[in-house]
């Protein structure tokens, strides 16, 4: 089965310190990953993070509820995302 995101929605909010907004996706039409934060900082640029989940105990500890599992479809992930903030952007 080809991996292919077909819906994104961008959820953009004033920004926050690095968070610029948050994102959804649909993947092949039969699964969706809500909560990907769209960050921007000067060391990095944009990038996108998983949903995660704070670690019971741990002051900064956080674990990832789910991600890609390798390099080609973060990229993807994250060019689909990107395009779509840019075009909300553009509106």
């Amino acid at each position: 089965m080809e991996f292919k995101i077909t819906e994104v929605r961008i959820f953009k909010i004033n920004k926050r310190g690095a968070l610029l907004g948050y994102a959804n996706i649909v993947i092949n039409n039969c699964f969706t990953v809500k909560g990907i934060r769209i960050l921007e900082n000067e060391k990095t640029g944009r990038f996108v993070a998983m949903p995660a989940r704070r670690l019971p105990g741990e002051k900064r500890a956080y674990k990832d509820l789910c991600h890609p599992l390798n390099q080609e479809v973060r990229t993807l992930i994250t060019k689909e995302i990107f395009d779509a903030y840019d075009k909300l952007a553009e509106e």
